[in-house]
Formats: structure tokens, C-alpha cells, sequence
């Protein structure tokens, strides 16, 4: 009973942190702003140098596959809503779900413009947490097994949680190679603060469709992760925190590298194409670090071949679990037997970066109005999710930019986002969102995106946009 106390009780704890990264912004298609180069290092930057500190750079987004307010609820005809209804909600689910948030804050950054090229250096909090869950764990919840019928319908009930905490030190560079094509390279030397992933349940439900006994499939369950504080194994596979101070050492613990590599060619005047890869690299975890396995043995006769399987209730079983507290005890200590826990120390083990990507071409319609088409696809922690963005950015005196974005992502085309940013000698401010609607709307949005800050800017510098431009006008002279 201790063992399913404990795994409950880690599970909670996961899910609770996950509600606290995949990353789309306007902010990515501003020409103005050298905050574009996070979505792709070869971007090139207008001004010949910028610093912010703490208030540079705040970046806090939400994607919501599938959890819709509106289809769980029955409403009045004013709108409030009335009855939860659990067949519609569940009807409007995929058949994997996920819901995921991310936190970006920037500390410090600088940028300086040489002969050379233009190198930056920025220095980051970042914060991921995801949660994925099939459509069938919520139906047979909500629902019972009557809806997974014979051994070609299982129910496939899956659940995993991942949450993680770490500083970045960036070093970037970006240069001309030629007239048309711009490089950028980003150089990242991490330090992880905190980190969990759980698998936390996987397996599948048969319910024979004549006797109604079911059989639980159930794969091997991981949870690992690495804490803050150091802790201690108990006998009983409980936790202990041998020291609750906050210790500083503890931020720059667990070293991790990684890259953002980009490119950007401007085919001529009107139409250029960019891509980039973003976040190639691992951490190593290797302080206060712990795995939690569970995996089905031979307890008893419920077991079967790697299976549980029940045969059923009768009338005493049934009214034992509703009314006897000290039935429904026993048989989860039975039970228990039929799970081996083993709680073991790790002295290092590695997690990738959420990787992602971005394609885009774009077209000048003139100098200062650019019409992108984007693809992309953001690894949330629990794999590859794509996005198609369709975006308008006006550049003005290489002063300000006006951004509007329509994205298609998580089956859901309601997704428009507005950006603005303007320098006013030399104090650049911006904010953007990746869908506006979701103000509005929040509890029905597939994501939802805040970025905004302030940077000093130093000169600037002639942009491609200025260039053309000017040769626009010299050809005008020489007709």
C-alpha cells in the first residue's frame, strides 16, 4: 500500500508541476528587432549594438491541444454553463492530447557589431513542462470499459508528464558570407536547476465482450528526475530532504551544450528563404538525480502472462469496495503485490533540448511591407508538433515594425497574433502575442503566446531593406 501511496504521490507532484515548449512569436518575423535571431541565428540585425538587463525579455506561452472549456460544458441562453457534459468533451479529444507551457526570462543580453560580423551574448532562464494523455483514459473514466469491447478494441490508456529548469549562456555570432547569403551560429553552455520526466502509465484494457473480465496490459512505468535538494531513500521507498536551505550552488549544477544553427539568403530583390534549427543539445544530470520503476511480477492469482487480469465482481466484491473502507484496503495491499517498485540513485543521465525547426521564404512586396510563409515544428517534450504561419511585417525607418501572424497549429485556425515594436532613441520596446483571440477566450485556445521588453540600442547600421531601397532610387535617377 506504501508503494502505490508513494507513486500516487510522485505522479500528483508532477502534474501539479507541469501545470505551471514548443515557441511561435511575432516577435520571430520583426526586422527591427534583434530579438529575431532566436528564432533564427543568420537574421540579420539593424543596429550596431544593444544591451538590456532583467527587463529585457519575457516570453510565457501555453499550447492546449485539446481541453476546450466549450465542449465540456452545456450552456444557457446567456451563456453560463449549466451541466458538464463529458460525451462531448471527450468526443472533441484527439486521440493524443497535450497540454504544454513554457517560460523564457532573459537576465542579460548584449549585441556588438564588428568588421567581423555581429556577435551576442545573452544569458537566460528557461522552463518547460508538458502533459500528454490519450482519449481513451479520459472514456474509460468517464464512460467505462463498455465502449472497448474484444481484443481488437483495447482501451489505450497512456500518460507521461516531463518539467524542466535551466539556465543558458549564449554566444552568438552572425555574418555575410556573401551579398546574398547571411550565417549564424549560437553557442549554448547550460546548467540544469531541476528536472522530471514520467512515463507515467501505458497500457492497454481488454474486456472480453461476452464475460465483461478485463485484462490490464500494463507496460513498465518510469518516473526520473534530478531535484534541487539533496534527499535520502527511506525503507520505505519514501523521500526525505536532508537539508531544506536553499542552497545557490545548486543553479549551477548539471552541465549541458547545445546549438541554434541558421541561414538566410535573400535570392534578389523581392524574395529571399531562411531556415533554421534551434536547440540541438543534451544536459547531463548527474546531482541528487533518482529513477522510480514499477513493474508488473507474478503476485498472485490475477496475473497472467505479464498481464492482470480480473474475471470480475460478485454482489459481496462489489459491495465491499463501495462500503468497506477495510475490504477496499486490503485488496489494494493484494494488489500492490503484483507491482515491484525499486527506487534507485542515478549518478548521471542525459535529456535532449526540445529541438525545433523553421522554413520560411518571404517576398518584398517593397522595401518596407514583407509578406513569410513559415513551417515549422516545435518538440514540446513529447514529440514533434508542426505549424504553418502565414505573416505581414511592415519595417519602418529601421525604427519600427508592425507584425500580424495567422498560424495553424493543434488542429485549430484561429490563431492570429499582432506584434509592435518601436526605438525611440535608442530604447527599444516591443510586445507581441501568437493569438489575441485567446485573451478573449483563454480556456478555448489552442495556444496562447506574451512576449514583451526593453532593450538600448547604439547606431545602425544599413539593412538589406535600406539598400534596396537606395539602388530602387539611383535606378530611378539614371531612367
Amino acid at each position: 500500500m506504501k508503494n502505490i501511496r508513494l507513486y500516487i504521490t510522485l505522479m500528483f507532484v508532477a502534474v501539479l508541476t507541469s501545470s505551471s515548449m514548443a515557441q511561435l512569436s511575432p516577435v520571430d518575423f520583426m526586422r527591427n528587432n534583434p530579438r529575431a535571431t532566436f528564432a533564427n541565428p543568420a537574421t540579420y540585425t539593424v543596429d550596431n549594438g544593444y544591451f538590456d538587463l532583467a527587463i529585457g525579455g519575457i516570453n510565457f506561452g501555453l499550447i492546449n491541444s485539446g481541453l476546450k472549456y466549450d465542449k465540456f460544458f452545456k450552456f444557457d441562453g446567456n451563456g453560463y454553463p449549466t451541466t458538464l457534459d463529458l460525451d462531448k468533451g471527450i468526443a472533441s479529444l484527439q486521440n493524443v492530447n497535450y497540454l504544454n507551457t513554457y517560460l523564457n526570462f532573459d537576465i542579460f543580453n548584449c549585441g556588438l557589431r564588428t568588421k567581423h560580423g555581429y556577435f551576442t551574448y545573452t544569458h537566460r532562464l528557461r522552463e518547460t513542462e508538458s502533459l500528454s494523455f490519450t482519449k481513451d483514459l479520459l472514456q474509460l473514466i468517464a464512460q467505462g470499459n463498455a465502449s472497448f469491447l474484444g481484443d481488437s478494441n483495447p482501451a489505450n490508456i497512456e500518460l507521461s508528464v516531463a518539467a524542466r529548469v535551466y539556465q543558458e549562456f549564449d554566444f552568438g555570432y552572425q555574418m555575410a558570407l556573401t551579398d546574398h547569403l547571411d550565417i549564424g551560429i549560437r553557442a549554448k553552455f547550460l546548467m540544469g536547476f531541476a528536472d522530471v520526466k514520467a512515463n507515467a502509465l501505458s497500457a492497454k484494457l481488454y474486456t472480453d465482450p461476452d464475460t465483461y473480465a478485463m485484462k490490464l496490459a500494463l507496460d513498465p512505468i518510469t518516473v526520473r528526475g534530478t531535484f534541487p535538494y539533496q534527499f535520502q531513500i527511506g525503507d520505505d521507498y519514501a523521500l526525505s530532504i536532508v537539508d531544506r536551505r536553499f542552497n545557490p550552488a545548486n543553479l549551477f549544477r548539471n552541465y549541458g551544450f547545445g546549438f541554434d544553427l541558421g541561414a538566410a539568403y535573400q535570392i534578389n530583390d523581392e524574395w529571399g528563404v531562411a531556415a533554421a534549427i534551434n536547440d540541438l543539445g543534451l544536459i547531463s544530470w548527474n546531482n541528487y538525480s533518482v529513477e522510480f520503476k514499477a513493474e508488473v511480477q507474478d503476485g498472485g492469482s490475477f496475473y497472467e502472462d505479464g498481464s492482470i487480469v480480473f474475471p470480475g465482481l460478485n454482489s459481496d466484491q462489489l459491495h465491499g469496495l463501495l462500503f468497506d473502507s477495510t475490504y477496499v484496503n486490503s485488496l489494494m495491499d493484494s494488489l500492490s503485490g503484483y507491482y515491484q517498485l525499486s527506487v534507485n540513485p542515478l549518478t548521471r543521465y542525459n535529456t535532449g533540448l526540445n529541438t525545433n525547426f523553421m522554413v520560411r521564404g518571404y517576398y518584398n512586396i517593397t522595401p518596407e511591407h514583407r509578406f513569410t510563409a513559415q513551417f515549422s515544428g516545435y518538440n514540446c517534450g513529447l514529440g514533434i508538433k508542426p505549424a504553418l504561419t502565414l505573416a505581414y511585417t511592415g519595417s519602418f525607418g529601421g525604427k519600427y515594425d508592425v507584425v500580424a501572424t495567422y498560424t495553424i497549429m493543434n488542429g485549430r485556425f484561429d490563431n492570429l497574433g499582432v506584434g509592435l515594436s518601436a526605438n525611440f532613441g535608442g530604447i527599444l520596446l516591443y510586445v507581441a502575442s501568437n493569438n489575441i483571440i485567446g485573451f478573449f477566450n483563454p480556456a478555448n485556445s489552442s495556444q496562447l503566446n506574451v512576449q514583451l521588453g526593453i532593450s538600448f540600442t547604439s547606431g545602425e547600421s544599413t539593412s538589406r531593406s535600406e539598400k534596396v531601397i537606395i539602388k530602387a532610387k539611383e535606378a530611378e535617377k539614371e531612367e
